[in-house]
Order: C-alpha cells, then structure tokens, then sequence
C-alpha cells in the first residue's frame, strides 16, 4: 500500500498553548496582538496587555483544588461571538491545563442543552446571558462568567432567573479585567509552562451533518503541531495582520486561522461581519488590510460578486500587502479562483477534519491550482488509502478520541490509521478528494455513485450555482438540485476581473435554460452512469440558522432530503409536473 509522507520534517514543536503565549509576550511585549471595533473604530490590545489579561482570567477559572483532568470542574462550556473576552477566558482555560468545551452560539436552546449536559462542564462563559436562561437546568453549572456588561449595569431579574435555574455564581468579565493582575501571577505562569504536551485542551463538537455532534478530543501537541507546519511551510513574519470572522467553535477558524495568528505573533483582528455583510467585510479589510485571509468558497464567491458590481472595490480588496488567500470546507470554483490568479494572489488550499487538528495536506504556495487537488501531507502526517479508497492518516495531529464514546473511537482506528470518511485518490498533483464515505449510494445496476464528485464539478463549472446536491439511489441515473447565487446573478456585470465568457442570466428561468448544456459538457469528464438525467433550478437561500449549512457553509445532507422532500420525491418518480413553483427545471433531454 503506497504511503505517501512530507520530505520535510516536523522538528521541535512548543510544547503548551501556555508556554507559545508567555514567549510570544516576551518577544512581541508593546506589538498588536488583538482588535477589535468598540463603539465604531478598531481599539488595539499588545501582547503584553492581552497576556496580562489572560492571566487573569485563568485566576478566575481555575478550580480551586488540583483536579484530574476527567473532572467536572477541568472543563469550561463557551458559547459566544468571535471577541476579545472570548479569546482572554478561552486561552485561560486551555493555557493553564484546563479543557474548553466551545459551542456554536447559533444552536437552538435544546440542542445546545444536550451539548453541554454531555459535556458535563464546571463552568459556563457565554456573552448572551438570555440565550443562557434559556437552556434546561439539569445542564448549567453553577458559575457563568458573563463575556458583556457588569455587575452594576446588570438585569437583576435575569440573575434572579438564573439562581432560580441553579447558577448560583455570575461573574462579568468587565469587572475581572478590571481588577487587574493576581497576586498569583508566577504561579499562574509556572502553571501554564509546566502543561504537559498530551494534556487534552479542548473537546470541539463535530457539525452532525449525519448525527448527533461528536466531541473531538484535542491536545496541546495535536494543536500545536500543526502551528509548528505552518511556521515551516509558510514562513510567517511577526506583525502578519489577519482579518477574522470565521467562528471559533468550528476547527477553520478556531484551530488553524486562530492558531497561526497566535504562534506566528501576529494581530488578529475581528471581522463583525460575520461572514455575512459584504460590505462590512470589505470596510474591515481595508482598513486592515490583512497580511493573508482565511475564508470559505460562499464568501469569496459573494467578494468576487461586489467586486465585479463595483471594480474600484477589487484594488481594495487586492492590496499590496496581501501574501495569499486560504479556502476550505469545499472547493472553490475555477471561475472565481481565476479572478485571485489575474491579480496574481495565490489561492492555498488545504483538506482535514476536526479529528485532525484540522489539517492534513497543504497545496503549494502558487498561482497555479488544480480543482479538487488539496496537495500533499504536511510534514509529521502520512496519508495512504484504504478500503474503497478511504483516506487514512497518521500523525501528531490526530484527535486522541471522541469524547465518553470510545465505541465510535474504536471505529476509526484501525491498526494505529485514522480512517477520514474521505474517499480520495493519490494524483501526481497531490490528493485528490471525491466524496465522503458515507454519502456514497448505489444505482439500480449497483454501480457506486459518490455524489460530492458530481457535485464539485457542477458547482465548480457555474458561478451562478452557490450549492449542488445529487440524489439518486437505486435510481438509473443520478439527479440534480441546483441553488443560485442570488448576489451574482443581481449583479450587472460589469467588472473589469471577471474573465469568462459565461453570460448573466436575467432571472432563474433563464440560469435553467442555460445550465443543461454546462452540465452536460463538465459530465464528459466522468463515467456515464456518473450523468444525471434530471435536474432543477431550486430558488431557496440555504442558511446555518435553517440548519441546512454547518457553520462552515457545507450542506447538511439529512436536513436537504428533509426540506426539499416533495422536489426529490417528484424527480424520482419523473413527475415533473408536481414540482413546487420554487423549482425551474433543467432541460437534461439528449444532453
């Protein structure tokens, strides 16, 4: 079985999150560290300043008895917008040994609930003290520490809810950061140096596209050998600006972008666009001007669309100062790569999981990029296929287990391997990722079709296609829902950037009549059986808060089948004619 591994090796890795805050502290004392915007402009915070402050919230958080790392007390539930009170407490908890347990903020009440009942936490830090009223009593601890607002300007009748649910300590981080520096500050330094590298840091939830959220358990050497890659391939300089709205709840942004801007002594500044405003984002970053951005396919897509509205835009965008763009989560359409390559900005991509710390295999830092190609292992982690071609992997990287669920852990070892779910192929250009394993479905001849291949393909091929999804078994033939990049197709086209020679449909009746011949010609490429012969035009805007996106913009496969059941069920059964009115059909006839 062919092995493939990294040349370069990993070398000497920081050996705590305590120990890379302390030394970046003492080399990087008076530079940015943090910014974030209060009451309109950015406000700043240095590396001194921040670890001071992180100091002394792990006085606050610290148990006050040496406790097992298994107990109660070790883990801290965080549920909150990306900001500066989220990053001090978070640190705190994982640089002095503790576990940080974060959640997505934009779960439902009951849903978040279960999460951290099931993580059974000490300790609740959260900047939405209504949303934490609202959450079953069996689950709370008894000590929240409030990220926003203070003791004096605090709903009286909202903590007397919160006694009443069992909170019987509400501390505000306003008031902490107020206080100043513990008297303990040699001890708490002692204590964050001596953190052992397989000390576990953090239990990040997976985003149950398929079930219920696994806590991915993660160490101080899982996390911070990856940052030890990063410093080796990329050779960041201290002072990097980063731009950041992807959510630290998710392993994108709370592990790999988070993380770099860290280890490599950056400043980090927050995007209050949520990924959301466009416009807002492009306000922050030009005022920013970020040194490399991370973000996902959905909004470099949504970017490229205002900048081809309003091409003075795009000089803002590209500034001088920019290293590179990094994409994950899916892959991000040739058309829209092409705009990053015209104005020479290479677009990096890289493929992982949460269980990996998140990354695995890195493409090169070059203007050149291969859809569907997410490069090679990073040095310490070695890839090879399996069966049915699942990906598997080794190295410092890989979760130490799920959560209190060793049966799924046993699950995914096999032999010492990691066993991704992925299924990939090994190209001269690197790997190449085809569908998740457990997506893969049979047709009526039992030829095996893996949908995400398709689906790449067809997203990849269309601008004015933000997601595809592909059904189809025990069918002949694979179908086809299609849903539209609303922004572009509003947009009138004018930018200079944009380079194809796709034209712009006036209205989704028009994006169905053209996009039969599109999908017929990116098909040429696969197996004949792989051709769908059924497709539509769906004019619905998918969103995380519907639960049809994970945080990261992936589609939820579970919630799609659910929420467009009666378009599915009128495409498998050829009744066209019972398809609701959202629903444009493509011509597929003799494609």
């Amino acid at each position: 079985m062919q092995v493939l591994k990294s040349p370069l090796s990993l070398g000497e890795v920081t050996p705590n999150i305590g120990t890379m805050l302390l030394n970046n502290r003492d080399r990087y004392g008076d530079r940015n560290a943090f910014a974030q915007r209060q009451d309109g402009p950015y406000r700043y915070w240095n590396w001194q300043q921040m670890v001071d402050d992180i100091i002394t919230a792990a006085a606050y958080v610290l148990p006050t008895n040496e406790v097992e790392e298994d107990a109660v007390e070790n883990r801290v539930a965080i549920f909150s917008a990306n900001s500066y009170h989220r990053l001090v407490s978070e640190m705190a908890v994982m640089a002095t040994g503790m576990v940080a347990v974060p959640v997505f903020a934009g779960y439902a009440s009951e849903l978040m609930s279960d999460l951290i009942g099931f993580a059974d936490v000490g300790c609740l830090v959260s900047d939405n003290l209504e949303k934490v009223a609202t959450l079953r009593a069996d689950c709370l601890p008894r000590r929240v520490l409030a990220m926003n607002g203070s003791a004096a300007t605090a709903d009286t009748q909202l903590l007397e809810k919160l006694s009443g649910l069992g909170v019987s300590s509400v501390t505000f981080m306003e008031d902490l950061l107020a206080t100043g520096a513990t008297e303990d500050i040699c001890g708490i330094e002692k204590r964050m140096r001596a953190v052992e590298a397989d000390r576990l840091a953090l239990i990040m939830f997976t985003s149950g596209t398929s079930s219920f959220p696994k806590g991915v358990q993660l160490t101080h050497g899982n996390l911070l050998s990856q940052q030890k890659v990063l410093e080796i391939l990329w050779k960041p300089e201290p002072g990097m600006r980063f731009l950041c709205y992807l959510p630290w709840h998710h392993s994108f942004g709370g592990l790999f972008e988070r993380f770099f801007a860290l280890h490599s002594g950056g400043c980090l500044a927050i995007d209050d666009s949520a990924g959301k405003d466009v416009a807002r984002l492009l306000q922050n970053f030009a005022e920013v001007k970020p040194s490399v951005y991370f973000s996902v396919p959905k909004v470099y897509q949504e970017i490229v669309t205002r900048i081809l509205s309003e091409p003075e835009l795009g000089e803002q965008f590209f500034h001088d100062g920019l290293k590179f763009v990094f994409t994950a989560a899916a892959p991000l359409p040739i058309s829209t790569s092409e705009i990053f390559r015209n104005k020479g900005v290479p677009v990096v991509e890289g493929w992982g999981l949460t269980e990996t710390s998140p990354c695995c295999t890195l493409t090169e830092l070059s203007l050149e990029r291969t859809p569907g190609v997410v490069g090679f292992p990073i040095p310490g982690v070695e890839l090879m296929l399996g069966d049915e071609n699942e990906i598997l992997v080794k190295g410092p990287n890989i979760m130490r287990g799920y959560f209190r669920r060793p049966d799924l852990t046993a699950e995914v070892f096999s032999d010492g391997w990691f066993k991704t779910g992925d299924v990939g192929e090994i190209t001269s250009e690197g790997v190449r990722i085809i569908s998740r394993i457990d997506r893969m479905f049979k047709l009526d001849n039992g030829e095996k079709v893996f949908p995400a291949r398709i689906e790449d393909r067809i997203a990849g091929r269309c601008k004015f296609i933000k997601y595809a999804y592909v059904f189809g078994s025990g069918q002949k033939h694979p179908s086809l829902l299609t849903f539209p990049n609303h922004e572009l197709m509003s947009a009138d086209g004018g930018g200079k950037l944009d380079q194809s020679d796709c034209k712009y449909p006036g209205c989704l009746g028009d994006l169905a009549g053209c996009l039969g011949e599109c999908i017929a010609e990116e098909q040429k490429a696969g197996a004949a059986f792989e051709r769908v012969d059924a497709a539509v035009v769906v004019d619905t805007e998918l969103t995380v808060e519907a639960n049809q996106l994970t945080p990261s913009f992936k589609l939820i496969p579970r919630k799609i089948e659910e929420d467009f059941k009666k378009t599915i069920q009128a495409m498998k059964r050829k009744h066209l004619d019972d398809l609701p009115e959202d629903a444009k059909i493509i011509d597929m006839e003799g494609r």
